[in-house]
């Protein structure tokens, strides 16, 4: 054989004995707020227990309600242990959005507070809300595609109302995100979901 063709073999040796290097599995690391921290698909009821509209959307000539929003809880900056960041965004036909510090209590799965709300820009506190409770309830929700999800419930009260916030961890699934209802026209009274 010749030198140049010892030398591919010894090569291709080489890059296979490199190349067959193992790692151990990588340890994933998680917020010392977890399981709380997360993204949650939620409806926002109101103190006569009606589910508030979070905004319309159009599909081709039809009209819908949209009920659904997420929600956010979220670690601090320092990593707090028993802090969290709660956040649920305004649109332009809800208006009751939060966004603020509150304390937490991981073990329990609750969280509760009273906290400057800086939902309109972020750093600048608009007025105060309270959440009065909050809880979350690993795998307790069966979603609309059938799955498991861990549930949420809040209660807090902005501008002297009181609203209430139930829905389940986001899955990632369009399926699940399904809480929406046609505007009713006058040539079409049923009211029909999609």
């Amino acid at each position: 054989m010749k030198p140049i063709n010892y030398l591919l073999v010894l090569m291709f040796a080489m890059v296979t004995f490199v190349s067959c290097d193992t790692y151990g599995d990588y340890e994933q690391e998680f917020a010392p707020i977890y399981p709380l921290s997360g993204q949650y698909y939620v409806k926002v009821l109101d103190e006569n227990n009606e589910e508030l509209v979070i905004s319309t959307t159009k599909d081709d000539d039809e009209s819908y309600n949209v009920y659904g929003t997420y929600m956010y809880l979220y670690n601090t900056a320092d990593n707090d242990k028993d802090k969290l960041w709660i956040k649920l965004p305004n649109t332009s036909l809800f208006k009751q959005g939060i966004l603020g510090k509150i304390s937490c209590n991981v073990e329990e799965l609750t969280f509760n507070g009273t906290a400057g709300n800086m939902v309109a820009d972020g750093t600048t506190p608009v007025g105060e809300f309270t959440v009065t409770s909050g809880k979350v309830t690993l795998e307790s929700v069966t979603t609309p595609t059938n799955g498991k999800a861990d549930g949420i419930e809040v209660k807090y009260t902005l501008e002297g109302k009181t609203y209430t916030i139930k829905g389940f961890r986001r899955t990632g699934w369009d399926d699940d995100e399904t809480w929406v209802e046609p505007v009713t026209t006058p040539d079409d009274t049923s009211g029909s979901q999609p």
